[in-house]
C-alpha cells in the first residue's frame, strides 16, 4: 500500500539542473578544470555541491585547501543565483501532481540541494504547505546513490506523524526521482521509484518501477499498482 511519497527537488520539482551545471562549470573553470556537460550528467548530477566539487576535483587531480573550497563554492552559488534570477521554473504538471498527492498521503523532500534553496522556492511557489518534511544537503553525509537521505526523510515523517504502532515502512514509500543515482538510492532504501525523464532518457532510468516523461501524465491512483507486488 502506498503510504508516503518522497520527492527529489532539482530535476523533479524545480527545472534548474542546467543552471547547476553551468554554475559548477564556471566555478571549477577557475581551478583549471574544463567540466563537460556529458561528465556532469553522467557522474555528478545527483551529488550536493560539496560532494560534487570534491569529486570533480579528485577526478582531475586537483586538491583544495579549506579556503579554496569555500571560495569555489561561493562562486558556484553566486553563479547559480545570478542565472536563476527571479524565475521560478517549476516543471509542468509538478504543482498539480503535488497537490493531488498530498490529498492521498504525507509528502517529504529528500534532496542534495541546500535547505535555504529548497525552502525559498517552496515558499515562493506556495508548495511548502504540502510537505511535512524537508531533508536537505545539511541533514545527511552520504549522498545519492546512497539511500541515507530517503531513509532519513521516512524516519522524520514517522516521528512527525507519531504513529509508532503503524509506522510507515520503506516498502510502503514511493520516491520520485530524475537521476540514475537517485533511482539507485531509492531502490537501495527498499522503496518503489517513479522516474521522470527530465534529466536522463528513459532507458537510463530502467531500474525504476515506472518511468514517465512528465508528471503531467501521472495520476496518483495509477501508482497504487506499483505496490501490488513485492519490490
Amino acid at each position: 500500500m502506498l503510504k508516503a511519497i518522497i520527492f527529489d527537488f532539482n530535476g523533479v520539482i524545480l527545472d534548474d539542473e542546467p543552471l547547476h551545471f553551468k554554475a559548477m562549470q564556471e566555478a571549477v573553470a577557475n581551478l583549471g578544470i574544463a567540466l563537460t556537460e556529458e561528465d556532469y550528467w553522467k557522474k555528478y548530477l545527483p551529488l550536493d555541491d560539496i560532494e560534487c566539487l570534491e569529486t570533480i576535483c579528485r577526478d582531475h587531480d586537483v586538491f583544495l585547501n579549506d579556503g579554496e573550497r569555500t571560495r569555489t563554492l561561493q562562486i558556484k552559488t553566486a553563479s547559480y543565483n545570478r542565472r536563476l534570477g527571479n524565475r521560478l521554473p517549476i516543471f509542468k504538471g509538478a504543482a498539480q501532481f503535488i497537490e493531488a498527492a498530498a490529498r492521498h498521503c504525507p509528502l517529504a523532500i529528500a534532496s542534495g540541494a541546500s535547505r535555504e534553496e529548497i525552502e525559498n522556492i517552496m515558499e515562493a511557489t506556495g508548495l511548502n504547505r504540502h510537505f511535512l518534511v524537508i531533508v536537505a544537503a545539511e541533514d545527511f553525509s552520504l549522498g545519492k546513490p546512497h539511500p541515507e537521505s530517503f531513509l532519513l526523510a521516512l524516519e522524520k515523517l514517522n516521528l512527525i506523524m507519531d504513529r509508532k504502532s503503524s509506522w510507515i515502512k520503506p516498502e510502503e514509500c514511493l520516491v520520485i526521482e530524475d537521476s540514475v543515482g537517485g533511482v539507485s538510492g531509492a531502490r537501495a532504501a527498499g522503496m518503489r521509484c517513479l522516474a521522470v525523464s527530465n534529466s536522463y532518457p528513459p532507458e537510463k532510468l530502467k531500474e525504476a518501477n515506472r518511468v514517465v516523461l512528465s508528471l503531467e501524465e501521472v495520476q496518483v491512483e495509477s501508482l497504487l499498482i506499483l505496490f501490488d507486488n513485492p519490490a
